[in-house]
């Protein structure tokens, strides 16, 4: 996606001779197809016509020029029809004000963006309107089907407006504007920091009155008493101490964020276990595998303050990404370990990139030649997910949809000594990857061979079952009777009992027991359905009644 105001003024290449030949004075739009046609390059004088350069003609558009194949790209406007009724209707778009048809009033039209291959136009930034942004005062329109431009005003259809609407789902609920953001994170920061800070004092002032009250009853006994309770009282201070700064480090900075922190730092200090044994010592480096540790004894609290982490570090990102642009932040790291490093927070970022659908963009996402991954206002979609994911501009579309994770991780791209560390640990974690794959592939190998012993013993319980009778009543879940007791196990009843969820019920009440059945009862009078004497053909009836039983 392109924007109109960076492709005017750019200047025109030829890629046979290499030759600058004209620069873009102006874009050439159909408003009716919401098609981008060309590029204006000359305009019509007094005895000469407008040239254009038609879209097809155009190999590419790059951020400095746009090439085409040669001179013979631009062409007067009377050979091509459809631009020769553009620049005769000479409508002017820019200040154009946009109005649903239902009256509301969505901006005055600044400018266009475009698909630089099929020239349709994606959507509009817009001045003021009910969606302006709060900072810029600029919005973004998605195109309508069908823009009708008048005079002084264009209509489009009331859907649009709802486009506009910023629909944010997941766990980190729905938030409107920036200043909304700045407000909530900060109140919310704040009243968790007071309630953390008189939590902690409140559970130390009980310790602090525990100590005291066990320390005089322990001076009354013998030493050794003395001693334990000393013990005991130091080792729940500890506790309480320990739980009072997890609390407080918690609530301040995501536990998901704290992880991302610690991996690559040095321990400034021993941190142990809660058993007291050690985890790392002073000056060791934390891989992936030492902070899932942590994580997991639920210790990754303290080993975040150990590397240094901070405790307000959370709050001054967050108020400081809705001031910084995300160009800015990344153009500081040019070196080759920093493209590296992002290139590892960019796959980090798309394990939650899905979070961003529907979110309003802060500032205005770009790729490295200069394309528009999304524009300032736009709402995230799918097609905006997907350019994203092409050009690995994840971890700066979460940023700039208001992201808390993404400003965390990208706030990781200013340290660029981590590189060495990131790809130590890229090692760790694809073996880590590939033994949990391997895994996951037994575990279902064996849950399918699983089910199809299971169905072949069911298989196999209603082979035997079938013809034989049961040894009790088999009622459906409504008390009626499926089978009574003595009556044959037929396919109808397994069917029945299937599917009224008795089936086991019904092949563990089966007689196994082999009868006893005398010569005259092994001829029934009533003859089955395959026997030969219900076939019509006489013959057969009469071989039928020729078999005797021995």
């Amino acid at each position: 996606m392109r924007k109109g105001s960076d492709v005017i003024d750019k200047v025109v290449v030829t890629s046979d001779k290499g030759q600058k030949i004209q620069r873009i004075l102006d874009l050439i739009f159909d408003h009716k197809r919401n098609q981008l046609l060309g590029f204006l390059v000359e305009e019509k004088g007094l005895f000469r016509d407008a040239k254009v350069i038609p879209l097809q003609e155009v190999q590419a558009i790059g951020s400095d020029a746009i090439i085409v194949k040669s001179k013979e790209s631009v062409v007067k406007a009377h050979r091509v029809p459809a631009i020769k009724e553009i620049l005769h209707q000479n409508i002017v778009l820019r200040g154009t004000r946009i109005l649903t048809t239902e009256g509301l009033y969505l901006g005055g039209l600044v400018d266009l963006f475009f698909d630089e291959h099929s020239g349709l136009v994606e959507g509009y930034e817009v001045s003021g309107g009910v969606f302006a942004d709060a900072y810029s005062g600029r919005s973004f329109v998605p195109a309508p089907e069908a823009l009708t431009i008048g005079d002084d005003v264009a209509f489009v259809p009331p859907e649009t407006a709802q486009m506009m609407e910023e629909q944010v789902g997941g766990i980190r609920g729905a938030v409107q504007a920036t200043e909304d953001r700045l407000q909530e994170s900060a109140q919310t920061a704040n009243r968790r920091l007071q309630s953390a800070s008189q939590n902690a004092g409140e559970q130390l002032q009980s310790s602090v009155e525990n100590v005291n009250r066990r320390l005089q009853s322990a001076s009354q006994n013998a030493g050794e008493q003395l001693q334990a309770a000393t013990d005991a009282t130091s080792s729940r201070l500890q506790d309480l101490n320990r739980d009072a700064a997890a609390s407080l480090t918690n609530n301040l900075v995501d536990p998901a964020e704290q992880k991302v922190y610690v991996i690559g730092k040095h321990v400034e200090r021993d941190v142990l276990t809660p058993d007291g044994s050690v985890l790392l010592l002073e000056g060791q480096s934390v891989t992936l595998v030492d902070a899932e540790a942590a994580e997991r004894i639920g210790i990754l609290n303290e080993l975040y303050r150990a590397t240094g982490g901070s405790l307000t570090a959370n709050i001054s990102r967050n108020l400081q990404a809705a001031t910084e642009s995300t160009s800015n932040r990344i153009g500081s790291a040019t070196m080759s370990s920093a493209a590296n490093l992002r290139h590892s927070v960019n796959g980090l970022a798309a394990q939650v990139i899905q979070q961003a659908r529907g979110r309003r963009v802060l500032q205005t996402v770009r790729a490295e030649d200069g394309l528009i991954i999304a524009a300032s206002g736009q709402i995230v979609t799918e097609s905006v997910l997907a350019r994203a994911q092409t050009y690995g501009k994840q971890a700066e579309l979460l940023n700039a949809a208001g992201l808390a994770l993404a400003t965390a991780v990208r706030s990781t791209t200013s340290d660029t000594w981590l590189e060495t560390k990131v790809q130590l640990r890229q090692g760790a974690s694809v073996a880590q990857e590939n033994l949990n794959t391997f895994w996951q592939a037994l575990k279902q190998k064996a849950e399918m061979l699983q089910r199809r012993s299971t169905r072949a013993m069911r298989k196999q319980r209603i082979e035997l079952a079938l013809g034989r009778p049961v040894t009790r009543v088999i009622l459906d879940p409504e008390d009626n009777v499926i089978l009574n007791v003595g009556e044959l196990i037929t396919h109808c009843a397994v069917r029945q009992a299937e599917e009224s969820g008795v089936l086991n019920i019904l092949l563990s009440s089966v007689y196994i027991k082999e009868p006893e059945i005398s010569d005259q009862e092994l001829r029934t009078q009533e003859h089955g359905m395959a026997a030969l004497s219900h076939h019509d053909n006489g013959r057969s009836q009469l071989e039928a009644k020729s078999i005797t039983v021995n």
